[in-house]
């Protein structure tokens, strides 16, 4: 009976969400324009920092859609509240801006940044839907989305560099561009 009761525990925590296994994803460029390209991946800066990031764009501002990255249905949840901005320079969010976060297990998360918001813009579950429009809200340069696969806060760059995308690669909405951990 106290394995019974055990096992019934099990099965309603994780129909409640509780108990997510940890799986890869593949992850399509968030732009569905060919001139969408990689600029941006990982650097050590002077001053020891890292980006540890993927930053895509197509050279334009609040035109194109800036898409859901994951390529199957997901959750994402809306983080919004910043003025729409092409030109970046704000702190809002902490810096991120406008963005949506995909959870997984264990602390994964699968996070883009700095778009503009439309009427769309909200937390929603779909696959490769359109969030907002790619912009440049929070501590951001220039109209870009940023894309980065987390472990409890701690950027990692195995999802993207195990694929091979590097500067240059396409960041066009049918090209893969990485495998994060979800």
């Amino acid at each position: 009976m106290k394995t019974m009761k055990l096992t019934m525990a099990g099965l309603v925590l994780a129909a409640a969400g509780w108990a997510t296994s940890v799986t890869a994803a593949t992850a399509v460029g968030p732009i569905c324009d060919t001139a969408a390209r990689v600029g941006s991946t990982t650097y050590y800066s002077c001053s020891g920092g890292s980006h540890n990031a993927l930053d895509m764009s197509n050279g334009t501002c609040s035109v194109w859609n800036h898409r859901g990255m994951i390529n199957v249905s997901r959750h994402y949840v809306y983080y919004g509240g910043c003025a729409n901005n092409c030109s970046g320079g704000t702190s809002c969010n902490g810096g991120a801006g406008n963005y949506y976060i995909t959870s997984g297990g264990s602390g994964w998360q699968f996070r883009q940044l700095h778009l503009n918001s439309n009427v769309s813009s909200g937390t929603k579950t779909c696959d490769r839907c359109a969030l907002g429009l790619v912009g440049s809200t929070g501590n951001s340069t220039g109209a870009h989305v940023h894309a980065d696969n987390r472990q409890y806060g701690t950027r990692k760059t195995a999802w993207y560099t195990n694929v091979g995308t590097t500067c240059g690669s396409s960041a066009y909405c049918s090209n893969r561009v990485g495998t994060p951990t979800l």
